[in-house]
C-alpha cells in the first residue's frame, strides 16, 4: 500500500512538482520508497532521539524542496509557488498517510470501528503537528478529514500533473529494471485502489474481472492468515521495540 500512498500524495500538483524537481526518486526509487517508510515508522514508533532523528532528516530534505510549478495544474497557474512547508500542501501529505493507512489495514486485516478510525486520526495528528500544521488547520474528526479530500479534488486543489504521471512508474515498479515483471502485481494493487477519480486522472485501468477475483482471493487470504502468525512475523520490528518499551515502563 506504500506505492498507493505516494501515488495519492503526488496527486497534489505541488507535491508532484516538488518531487520532480528535488527528489531522487528517478534515480534511487526503491530507496526513495523505503526512506519514506523507515521515516514514518520512526514518527509513529521511535524513541524520542529516534523521532527526532526523522524530523531533523525530513526538515534538511524539505528545505531545499522549493519553487514553481512549470507549468498550470489543476486549480493552480504556471508560476505559483510551491513549498512543502505550506500547511495546505503538508496536510494533503498528512492526510494521504492517515487514509492511506485505514485503508490498508481495512482490506488486509479487518473492519475498523468508527471509534479506532477518529482515534487513530487524533494521535496522528501529532505528526501534522511536527510537520508545522497547527491543529487549528486540521479537520476535526477522520469523516471530516475524508471531506476534506473529496473536496480537495473535486476543487481542482488536487489534481494529477503531467509530472505525477512521470513519477509514478518509478512508485509503481514499471521502471524498475529486471524488476518490473515481478512488480506488476504491486502496480496493479496500488493503482486498482486509488480513488476513481484519481486513478482516472492519472489513466490508469480499473481491476479487471479476473484481477478482481484475484485480489478477493488475496483479501480473504490476508485476513485468515494475519491472526495465525507469531508477532514477530505480523508486526514491524519498530512496532515490536515500542511495544517492548511501553511494556518495560508499565512493569516497573
Amino acid at each position: 500500500m506504500g506505492s498507493r500512498v505516494l501515488l495519492m500524495q503526488i496527486a497534489h500538483p505541488m507535491v508532484a512538482e516538488s518531487v520532480y524537481d528535488h527528489s531522487y526518486v528517478f534515480k534511487k526509487p526503491l530507496k526513495r520508497l523505503f526512506r519514506t517508510l523507515h521515516l514514518t515508522l520512526a514518527l509513529v514508533f521511535g524513541t524520542h532521539q529516534e523521532t527526532a532523528t526523522a524530523l531533523h532528516d525530513i526538515e534538511m530534505a524539505h528545505r531545499p524542496a522549493t519553487g514553481r510549478l512549470a507549468q498550470a495544474a489543476g486549480k493552480y497557474a504556471q508560476g505559483a509557488a510551491y513549498n512543502p512547508r505550506n500547511p495546505r500542501q503538508a496536510f494533503w501529505v498528512q492526510a494521504t498517510l492517515v487514509e492511506g493507512a485505514v485503508m490498508g489495514y481495512e482490506t488486509f486485516v479487518g473492519p475498523l470501528s468508527e471509534a479506532d478510525k477518529q482515534a487513530f486520526y487524533i494521535e496522528s495528528q501529532q505528526i501534522g503537528v511536527w510537520m508545522g500544521i497547527s491543529r487549528q488547520r486540521m479537520p476535526g474528526s477522520y469523516d471530516a478529514m475524508r471531506d476534506y479530500m473529496q473536496t480537495a479534488v473535486d476543487s481542482g486543489e488536487v489534481a494529477v500533473s503531467e509530472k505525477a504521471r512521470r513519477i509514478a512508474p518509478f512508485i509503481t515498479g514499471q521502471s524498475w529494471r529486471g524488476l518490473n515483471m515481478l512488480a506488476h502485481p504491486v502496480y496493479r494493487l496500488s493503482v486498482a485502489l486509488l480513488p476513481d477519480a484519481i486513478r482516472e486522472q492519472y489513466g490508469y485501468a480499473p481491476f479487471s474481472p479476473m484481477e478482481q477475483r484475484l485480489f478477493k482471493g488475496l483479501q480473504a487470504t490476508s485476513r485468515a492468515a494475519l491472526p495465525l502468525l507469531p508477532g514477530f512475523l505480523r508486526y514491524m520490528p519498530p512496532y515490536l521495540r515500542a511495544r517492548r518499551r511501553l511494556q518495560s515502563v508499565r512493569s516497573k
